[in-house]
């Protein structure tokens, strides 16, 4: 690609292990990045302990983010032009890792974004994220040595324990990464880049963040300005709703919306998108793509996770259970 916008998406397990913060070991953290193919920058990243879909949501909403926001939450204080993608790329290309493929992920094609997925990445074909992967490993481990850090001999017997050395937090790790990330989008040369006449014209230096920069401003930079709201609609887990005369039923919970009381007595299925993470609304799709957010009836509900909810409710049938038997 000679344009910017096209996303290379992957995951790799630090060399490094952390602790928590009482000084307890918890491991190695997954960094998932996404990186420009053409310009080399870092769009974004997700430093988590765990990966598939919360790490890619955590990752697609960090490639939208203000990154001048998103630096001085950690007390780093950048210039808009340090870190300039705030945009979706409008190809992600990702080898075929189960949690691309999984269908929350895969809806990320409803907003116009093109999923490309590699059968396995031949190691040329992965080549601006290996690099940036080996590339952000290099600056951290001569920094953080005898902290954590694995060297290369920690699969041999006998070798030193590198656990034992653990004493960055996730957030302290987290800092240091992005230090790593502006320097590696800023100051970091590109020996192989094909200029051509008119970014040498323009004196464009051979920085990644440069090369963003200017290819923003060219015709066919394949970027789509989405907000944060949106993206998460899109990414969350869908099921069927079914309208009934009690309202709709999502997850064996009844949700209202005071437009569509009529649609009730008719019955019939939607889709409808919910957060696992808070069943107080869910999101129905409509046929233009237009999410309505209806209102949980059961207010003792209000705020609660999917998980809790289902146990309570299994916990009730079994106490009705127990119940009508004891009194028959």
């Amino acid at each position: 690609a000679s344009t910017i916008g096209m996303g290379m998406l992957d995951a790799t397990v630090c060399d490094i292990y952390l602790v928590n913060e009482s000084g307890a070991i918890v491991g190695r953290p997954i960094l998932t990045l996404c990186v420009d193919a053409y310009s080399g920058v870092i769009c974004g990243y997700s430093l988590s302990w765990e990966d598939g879909i919360y790490s890619l949501r955590n990752l697609m909403l960090n490639v939208i983010a203000d990154k001048v926001k998103h630096c001085r939450k950690y007390g780093i204080e950048i210039k808009e032009e340090q870190w300039p993608s705030r945009q979706l790329p409008l190809k992600l290309v990702t080898d075929q890792g189960s949690e691309y493929k999984g269908e929350n992920f895969a809806q990320i094609t409803d907003l116009g974004v093109e999923l490309i997925n590699l059968k396995s990445f031949r190691a040329d074909e992965k080549g601006p994220v290996e690099q940036c992967f080996n590339a952000l490993q290099n600056y951290l481990k001569p920094i953080l040595k005898g902290k954590g850090v694995i060297e290369p001999d920690f699969q041999e017997r006998g070798s030193h324990d590198y656990r034992k050395d653990a004493c960055l937090t996730l957030e302290q790790f987290e800092k240091i990464l992005l230090y790593c990330i502006i320097y590696y989008n800023t100051s970091r040369t590109l020996e192989n880049f094909p200029f051509t006449k008119e970014m040498l014209e323009k004196k464009i230096n051979p920085y990644a963040s440069e090369i963003w920069n200017y290819g923003k401003k060219e015709v066919g930079a394949n970027l789509l300005t989405v907000s944060k709201e949106e993206l998460i609609m899109c990414l969350m887990p869908r099921t069927t709703g079914r309208f009934s005369r009690f309202g709709l039923r999502v997850n064996k919970l009844r949700y209202r919306h005071d437009n569509y009381t009529e649609k009730y007595l008719t019955g019939g299925e939607v889709t409808v998108a919910y957060n696992p993470d808070d069943v107080s609304n869910v999101w129905m799709i409509e046929k233009s793509g237009r999410y309505v957010k209806f209102e949980l009836i059961e207010s003792r509900f209000d705020g609660v996770n999917l998980e809790t909810v289902q146990e309570i409710q299994t916990k009730t049938r079994e106490r009705i259970q127990t119940g009508s038997e004891a009194s028959l």
